[in-house]
C-alpha cells in the first residue's frame, strides 16, 4: 500500500501520484495502515455520549425556564358573560271574530333583527351580540362577581353554553362558568 504524505490518503501499490494534490506517493507497511484504519476506542464513544446528554439536559432546562417565566408573566384576563333576559311575553290583543287556524308554513324564517347561531342569538346591531332587551339598553350596567372575590364592571354580559361573555370598552371576552359567582346590575 502507498500513502500521500500531504493528505494521508491511502492508494493501491499501482498508483504513483496523489489524485488530489499530485504529490508522489510513499510506500507504507501494513502495521501503519492498521493503526490509521482501526476503529476508535470505546472511550471516545462514551465521552461523546456523555457530552451529548449534558447538552440535551442543558437545552431542556433553558426551555423549561423560559416557558415558566412566560406563564408567570402572562396575565389572566377574566371573562364575564351576562345572563340574557328573556323577551317580554306578547300582550294578548282582543279579537272580535275568531282567528282562522294557521296554515303550516313551508319553512321557518328568522326575523331580520335576530339570527340564530350555534351558541346563542345575535343581532344585526354593529357591536352588541345579545339582541334587544339587554342591560345596556335598559340603562343599567352589569357587574360580574368572580369566584376569586374580584369584580368586573362590564357594558354588557350574556351567557352561552361556553360560559359568560362580556363586552367592556368594545372588547368582548369569555369567562368560564366556574369563574363567575354572579352577575348583578348596578
Amino acid at each position: 500500500m502507498k500513502r500521500c504524505p500531504q493528505c494521508l490518503f491511502i492508494y493501491p501499490e499501482s498508483d504513483q501520484l496523489c489524485d488530489f494534490d499530485q504529490t508522489p506517493l510513499v510506500g507504507v507497511d501494513d502495521s501503519e495502515i492498521d493503526s490509521v484504519t482501526k476503529p476508535r476506542s470505546n472511550k471516545i464513544k462514551f465521552v461523546l455520549v456523555i457530552v451529548a446528554a449534558v447538552i440535551a439536559v442543558s437545552v431542556m432546562s433553558v426551555y423549561l425556564l423560559i416557558n415558566s417565566k412566560e406563564e408567570q408573566a402572562s396575565p389572566i384576563v377574566p371573562v364575564v358573560v351576562a345572563q340574557e333576559t328573556p323577551p317580554p311575553p306578547p300582550s294578548p290583543t282582543p279579537s272580535v271574530s275568531p282567528a282562522p287556524s294557521p296554515s303550516p308554513s313551508p319553512s321557518p324564517k328568522a326575523s331580520p333583527a335576530r339570527v340564530a347561531t350555534s351558541h346563542t342569538t345575535t343581532s344585526v346591531d354593529p357591536v352588541s351580540t345579545s339582541g334587544p332587551g339587554t342591560a345596556a339598553r335598559r340603562g343599567t350596567k352589569p357587574t360580574i362577581l368572580l369566584t376569586s372575590g374580584g369584580k368586573i364592571d362590564a357594558d354588557e354580559v350574556w351567557r352561552t353554553r361556553d360560559g359568560y361573555w362580556y363586552r367592556k370598552n368594545g372588547i368582548v371576552t369569555l369567562l368560564k362558568t366556574s369563574r363567575v359567582k354572579a352577575v348583578v346590575n348596578r
